[in-house]
C-alpha cells in the first residue's frame, strides 16, 4: 500500500509551479529576486525544492533592479517574483526601465483564482479590477496570463526566449493561484521568436562607402550596440574605416577611451572632445543602436553639418526615425550587420587615416581639460572622488551610477578601457544604481563592483543595505553626500534663477549603514580612503563609504536646455 504521507510530496513535484521553477533551472538561472506574498506563494514553495538561490529584498521596486543587474552580469534573464496588487504595481518602475534599457527580465506574479476574478477579491489583478495586464503591456515585450495549465511550461519557455531576443527586454507572466497549484503533465511545444535579419550586401556596401569617402565621418554607438556587439567588433570596424567613434554614457568604453579613434562621450557626462569634433561638421554619421535622445544629442542639437548624412541601424525599430532626419534607417541584427559592413569595407588609404586621427587629437586639444584636485580635508570635488576610487581599486572593476549629479561626475571621472559602467539611462529612476549594483555583485562575486550613489538615493532605497548584509553581497557603495537633490537644485537655479525644497536633512549615513549590518566609514582625506580599503574587505561583503562633496560644484548638464522657455534663464 502506498504511504499516504508521500502523496502530497509526489503531487507537489507536478504542480504548474514546480514545472515553472524547473524550467528556470533548465535555462541556467541560479538566482531569483523578489518578495514573498500570498498569491505568489506556490512558486516560493516550489523554490524550496530547487537549486536556485532566493534573494528576498526590502521592496519590489529595488528587487526589479537587482534582477536587472543579474541579467546584465550573466546575459540570462533576471527573474523577479512579486505578489499580486501592490506587489506587482511596486515593480512597474524597474520593469519600464528594463524595457528602455534592453535588459531581459522575466516578471512572475501571482493572482487570485480564476473563479474569484471580478467578484471583489482582495488584490484582484483581472480585467475588471486592477487589470495588471493592461498596466504591464506597454512597458514589456509581452504581458500574458497563464490560463491553460498543461501549456504553462511551454508558455514560459517562449517568454524566456522572447526576453532574450534583441532588442532584449522584460516579459510579464501573471499566474492565477489555481493554475499555479494545479497538477499537470505539461507539454513542451512552444513557438520560437523569429530571428532578425542582416542587411543586404548592397546596403552594407552603401554604408561602408559613405564612411570611406567622407571628409569628417563618425560612428555613434549606443545601448543597442552595447547589448548586441562585442567591443572587438566595434574596434575592428572603426580601424578598418579609420572612423572616429562617439559614445553616449551607456556605451562608455565600448571603444577603449584611450584609443586613437575614441572621441569619448557626447551629451550628458561629456568631457567636451566629442562636441568639439561635432562642431567641425560631421558629413557622414553611422548610428548603431543609440537613442538619439536629449541626453545624447545635447538637447536635440544637430549631430551632422549641412548636407551631412545620417545612417541609422538598430535592432529596436522604436528608436528609428524618431528624433532627427535620417538618410537611411534599418531594423536589423546589429552584430551580424556590423560584421558584414566590416567585411565589405575597403581599408581607408593611409593619408586619410592619418588625417582622421589628427582630427581626433585636435578635438581633444580643443576640449577644456578636466583638472581634478586631489582629495582634501574639506568637501570633495565629486569627480575627484570617482578618480580616487578608480585609482585605488584598479582596473577590472564594474561600476554603476544612480541618478543625480554624481552620474555626470562619474562619467567624467572614470577612464574606461572596456564597457564597465551600468546605469538605467532609459528611465532615469533614483534607486536604480544601487539595486543594479547589488544584482551585478551577487552574480559576479569574484569581480569588484562599485556603486556610486547620492545621499538622496540612500534615503530613498537605503533599506536594501539590509539585503546586502543578509546575503553578504560583495559590494563597495560610495555615497557622494552634498545634502541636497543637487541635479534638481542646480537645474532650477540655471533655468529659473531660484530653487526651493531641494535641501536634504542631515543624516549619519555611516551610522545608518552600520545599523543595518553594513560596515561603513566616512572619508574626508585620501588617507581615510586608503585606510578603509586596506582594513575593510569589500570583496567578501558590503562596505559603505560616505564622501562629503561640495554642493556648490555644478555639473554641466545639457538636458537642462529642454526645460527652458522663452524669457527664462538658460
Amino acid at each position: 500500500m502506498e504511504d499516504p504521507a508521500r502523496q502530497p510530496q509526489e503531487a507537489a513535484r507536478h504542480r504548474v509551479a514546480d514545472h515553472l521553477i524547473r524550467m528556470l533551472e533548465e535555462h541556467g538561472i541560479d538566482r531569483v529576486f523578489g518578495i514573498p506574498g500570498g498569491a505568489i506563494s506556490p512558486l516560493f514553495d516550489a523554490l524550496m525544492d530547487a537549486s536556485i538561490e532566493v534573494v528576498v529584498c526590502q521592496h519590489e521596486g529595488t528587487a526589479g533592479y537587482l534582477a536587472s543587474g543579474y541579467a546584465r552580469a550573466t546575459g540570462r534573464p533576471g527573474v523577479l517574483l512579486v505578489t499580486s496588487g501592490p506587489g506587482v504595481l511596486n515593480a512597474v518602475t524597474p520593469v519600464a526601465a528594463a524595457k528602455l534599457d534592453e535588459v531581459p527580465l522575466l516578471v512572475l506574479t501571482g493572482d487570485v483564482r480564476r473563479t474569484h476574478e471580478g467578484r471583489g477579491a482582495l488584490q484582484d489583478g483581472g480585467r475588471e479590477n486592477l487589470d495588471v495586464i493592461s498596466v504591464m503591456a506597454p512597458i514589456t515585450k509581452e504581458a500574458v496570463t497563464l490560463t491553460w495549465p498543461e501549456r504553462a511550461g511551454a508558455r514560459l519557455r517562449t517568454s524566456l526566449e522572447l526576453a532574450s531576443q534583441h532588442p532584449r527586454g522584460p516579459v510579464f507572466v501573471r499566474i492565477p493561484l489555481d493554475v499555479a497549484g494545479q497538477v499537470v503533465r505539461t507539454s513542451e511545444v512552444h513557438v520560437a521568436p523569429r530571428p532578425q535579419r542582416t542587411l543586404e550586401d548592397v546596403t552594407c556596401e552603401r554604408i561602408a562607402k559613405a564612411l570611406e569617402r567622407a571628409r569628417h565621418p563618425a560612428i555613434l554607438v549606443g545601448v543597442g550596440a552595447v547589448r548586441a556587439c562585442t567591443p572587438r567588433s566595434v574596434r575592428v570596424l572603426a580601424e578598418r574605416l579609420a572612423c572616429p567613434v562617439i559614445t553616449d554614457i551607456e556605451s562608455k568604453g565600448l571603444l577603449p577611451e584611450g584609443h586613437a579613434l575614441s572621441l569619448g562621450l557626447h551629451g550628458v557626462g561629456s568631457r567636451g572632445t566629442a562636441s568639439a569634433y561635432v562642431a567641425g561638421g560631421i558629413d557622414a554619421l553611422l548610428v548603431l543602436g543609440a537613442r538619439l535622445d536629449d541626453a545624447t544629442t545635447n538637447g536635440f542639437e544637430p549631430l551632422v553639418g549641412a548636407g551631412g548624412v545620417v545612417l541609422q541601424l538598430d535592432h529596436d525599430p522604436e528608436r528609428l526615425n524618431r528624433s532627427m532626419q535620417t538618410d537611411l534607417t534599418a531594423a536589423c541584427d546589429l552584430a551580424a550587420t556590423v560584421q558584414r559592413i566590416t567585411e565589405l569595407a575597403q581599408t581607408v588609404p593611409a593619408h586619410r587615416a592619418r588625417q582622421r586621427r589628427r582630427a581626433v587629437a585636435a578635438s581633444i586639444s580643443a576640449a577644456q581639460p578636466l583638472t581634478l584636485p586631489p582629495l582634501g580635508a574639506g568637501p570633495h570635488h565629486p569627480a575627484s572622488v570617482i578618480a580616487a576610487l578608480q585609482a585605488a581599486i584598479g582596473p577590472g572593476a564594474t561600476w554603476t551610477t544612480d541618478i543625480g549629479n554624481h552620474l555626470i561626475f562619474t562619467a567624467q571621472g572614470l577612464e574606461l578601457a572596456g564597457p564597465g559602467l551600468h546605469l538605467s539611462q532609459g528611465l532615469g529612476g533614483m534607486g536604480s544604481g544601487l539595486g543594479t549594483a547589488m544584482g551585478l555583485a551577487s552574480a559576479r562575486p569574484d569581480a569588484p563592483v562599485v556603486a556610486i550613489c547620492g545621499d538622496g538615493t540612500l534615503r530613498m532605497v537605503g533599506g536594501e543595505l539590509a539585503t546586502c548584509a543578509q546575503h553578504r553581497i560583495p559590494l563597495l557603495i560610495a555615497v557622494l553626500d552634498d545634502s541636497q537633490l543637487g541635479m534638481v537644485e542646480h537645474g532650477n537655479l540655471r533655468v529659473f534663477g531660484r530653487s526651493a525644497w531641494c535641501e536634504s536633512p542631515i543624516v549619519d549615513y555611516v551610522g545608518f549603514a552600520r545599523s543595518l549590518g553594513v560596515p561603513a566609514r566616512r572619508i574626508t582625506t585620501a588617507e581615510d580612503l586608503a585606510r578603509a580599503l586596506a582594513t575593510e574587505d569589500h570583496r567578501r561583503g558590503p562596505l559603505l563609504l560616505s564622501f562629503p562633496v561640495d554642493p556648490e560644484i555644478r555639473a554641466s548638464n545639457p538636458r537642462e536646455k529642454v526645460f527652458s522657455f522663452p524669457g527664462e534663464r538658460s
